[in-house]
């Protein structure tokens, strides 16, 4: 944990010392050759006094205090659809070069709950400190958002840290992106806390939705709810993206993913990913792209290996703070080899689709995949469905709404136990309902309900931690104050 908490300071004094270097490349770099005029994604858009957060939940700029902010023009957010980082509506306001420091208490009474394995009712009080930083210039880009503190309840204490941090670097036609997401829970993100993944992390449902930093994809699956148990997981992410002209772009990435359980009974795992991709712009608005993805998986205590190659069409559709729509389909050609299975071919189909909708005072939010993961440390291996979706809505200048839900379907790809003969299914599922009330900008208190249940097939399961079926009610209330954001000259 020491090292965890070493890692996670010495990337946010890295990313502090970034943002006086990237100020250096202003007005007098080099123009992209490979540029057009005539390309509207790169045309800037009127800027505003407001501030954006980089934070995954999408921090409204009109519920963060109001300060003074430099004048940055903000383009349109052209991420290509075989890109690492996810898609999100953008805005045409707001200011980008801020450091913005926020404080959340969190208190949660749990029955019947299904993480602790008890019986009788439980009480959890998250203390939250978080930080977002943002930092813009001609050719750079720097993004992080940090949330950590302790989970304090009668059956666990335990820290809670969760990092995301992404630098980008453009030069002439090429383009380097280098980031890291990282976390050490007690449970699975997959509804944790019971507001519905990290949201009360990022500033409990403010206005506006981001959905993930990176792609669902990159990052070790964790939609398998367990007993409590600290867990760490990590992806560290690279990508080149090169403009082959004005319309395509050619993208390749790579990253490593793992998932440790710190408690024994559970299967640790890591995760390796190559992808590669060209896209091409049919309009301003509008983009296809074809994929090739190879992803491989393996496991500490079974000498087993998967490995899936995937080939895919993509269609994605851009409208400036209003909708982002990306979807990316096409056959997975798995070979498992170990042990077990000796060496297995399989033929099945992924998807990675994600929608984000923006109208005046309603967001919506769905996030839809079907793909080979890890099994979550519970399988190893497993044919994963799982879809995501929130509605927020604004319901007075003071007052919103929103509520969200979980549904995943896990089969286990590798019987484990001897008898075991085929594919036996792990279902989960949450939801939420959450009323937030601003205090003042920048601040807000909230109250929520979950639900989450998660039925699976006893024979099927070869941990100790996921062999029941079980339902759990969370109810939770919280405040979070935002500190005044340091706006970057």
């Amino acid at each position: 944990m020491i090292k965890l908490n070493r890692l996670h300071s010495l990337i946010l004094l890295a990313a502090i010392l970034c943002v006086p270097a990237a100020r250096g490349q202003q007005s007098g770099a080099d123009k992209n050759p490979g540029s057009d005029k005539n390309d509207l994604r790169e045309q800037p858009v009127a800027p505003s006094a407001a501030v954006m957060s980089s934070g995954g939940a999408g921090v409204s700029a009109l519920d963060l205090p109001q300060a003074p902010s430099a004048e940055v023009q903000v383009a349109a957010d052209d991420q290509p659809i075989s890109g690492v980082k996810e898609l999100t509506v953008g805005s045409n306001v707001g200011a980008r070069n801020f450091l913005l420091p926020s404080i959340s208490v969190v208190s949660q009474l749990g029955l019947s709950s299904s993480g602790s394995g008890l019986d009788h009712p439980t009480m959890s009080t998250y203390l939250l400190g978080s930080l977002d930083l943002n930092h813009v210039s001609d050719r750079s880009e720097v993004e992080l958002h940090y949330s950590g503190g302790e989970m304090f309840s009668n059956y666990l204490n335990s820290a809670v840290q969760d990092l995301q941090f992404s630098y980008d670097y453009k030069w002439r036609r090429w383009s380097l992106l280098v980031g890291d997401e990282g976390n050490y829970l007690s449970e699975s993100p997959f509804g944790f806390g019971g507001v519905g993944g990290l949201a009360f992390l990022d500033g409990i449902a403010q206005s506006g939705l981001g959905g993930p930093f990176f792609n669902s994809i990159l990052t070790p699956n964790q939609t398998i709810p367990t007993i409590i148990v600290p867990r760490v997981s990590n992806t560290a992410v690279s990508q080149i993206e090169y403009t082959v002209s004005p319309r395509s772009t050619w993208t390749a990435s790579g990253s490593f993913g793992t998932l440790n359980f710190l408690g024994a009974g559970f299967i640790n795992s890591n995760q390796g990913q190559f992808q590669t991709g060209y896209n091409y712009s049919l309009s301003p608005e509008s983009s296809v792209a074809l994929i090739y993805r190879f992803d491989i998986f393996q496991y500490s205590q079974f000498p087993q290996r998967i490995q899936d190659h995937v080939a895919q069409l993509g269609y994605g559709r851009y409208v400036t703070g209003r909708l982002s729509f990306q979807v990316a389909a096409g056959p997975s050609f798995e070979t498992m080899d170990g042990l077990v299975t000796s060496s297995v071919n399989r033929v099945s189909w992924a998807v990675d689709s994600s929608l984000n909708y923006q109208m005046d005072r309603t967001a919506f939010l769905l996030i839809y995949d079907h793909l080979v993961t890890g099994g979550s440390g519970v399988f190893v291996g497993a044919q994963t469905n799982q879809v995501e979706a929130t509605v927020q809505r604004r319901l007075s200048p003071k007052w919103q709404a929103s509520v969200s839900l979980g549904y995943a379907t896990n089969r286990n790809l590798i019987p484990i136990l001897t008898n075991l003969s085929g594919e036996l299914p792990l279902n989960s599922w949450y939801v939420v309902a959450r009323f937030n009330h601003q205090v003042r900008p920048g601040s807000s208190f909230f109250l929520s309900y979950g639900v989450r249940r998660q039925a699976v097939a006893v024979v099927g399961c070869v941990t100790l931690g996921c062999a029941t079926n079980s339902i759990g009610h969370e109810f939770s209330a919280g405040f979070n104050f935002g500190l005044r954001p340091f706006i970057f000259r």
